[in-house]
């Protein structure tokens, strides 16, 4: 199942193996590896596609060169540093470019953990910028961009309803859940007023609102298509 998309920035041979396998077996992220010469080029070239980039403190030069690189080449997300913290580089002090750091041995819950609170304050600032099929999502001011800049302008639900798909890394959502996640578990709402808001939702993004191919219908719920 598709997943949310890393970068793995490294000059270590076994990490470059390790971590993206630990990450593919039971979590959301998926990741691809490049050396520092190339990081930037296969983020520019994923146009948006990779949600956030893993940094080895390792690299030749240091975070500091290349942080404000990657950030400036993912289009400003997350660059999550892995390195060793030490009293005269402490966590809170991070390199130019860097978003959060996460101490070597990488305990992987602890990796997951930060990748969702930095993609979620990522994902709420004025700046975030999905690409979605053809069009560029703006979560925060629930607002859809046409490759020509038309502006199509999403109530909270509907901009809840396609940020939780898209997290969910294209996976099929169930009706349930989704109802739980974007309006939370109350005996007022039902499946209709999931389907209704779908319905609504698709008249606005949809090219053809009855051949969806972007907000596709799977057996007992919703995903996103590629």
């Amino acid at each position: 199942m598709p997943g949310r998309k890393l970068l793995l920035v490294t000059v270590d041979p076994a990490l470059a193996v390790l971590l993206p396998q630990q990450l593919a077996q039971g979590t959301d992220f998926t990741a691809e590896v490049a050396p520092p010469e190339e990081g930037r080029a296969r983020l520019t070239e994923m146009g948006g596609r990779i949600d956030a980039t893993l940094l080895d403190a390792a690299v030749p030069q240091g975070p500091s060169a290349w942080g404000p690189m990657l950030r400036e080449a993912g289009g400003g997300r997350p660059v999550l540093l892995l390195g060793q913290a030490t009293d005269e580089d402490r966590p809170e002090v991070l390199p130019p470019g860097i978003s959060g750091r996460v101490s070597r041995p990488i305990r992987l819950p602890d990796l997951v953990a930060r990748l969702h609170a930095l993609l979620a304050t990522f994902e709420a600032s004025p700046e975030a910028a999905i690409p979605l099929g053809d069009y560029a999502f703006h979560p925060a001011a629930k607002l859809m961009l046409t490759p020509a800049g038309r502006r199509i302008r999403l109530t909270e639900k509907e901009a809840a309803i396609l940020l939780y798909l898209h997290r969910t890394g294209g996976r099929a959502v169930t009706r349930a859940e989704l109802l739980g996640e974007v309006w939370g578990y109350s005996s007022a709402v039902t499946t209709h007023t999931l389907e209704t808001h779908i319905y609504r939702l698709r008249r606005k993004i949809e090219p053809e609102p009855q051949a969806a191919k972007l907000l596709l219908t799977e057996e007992g719920g919703y995903r996103l298509g590629a």
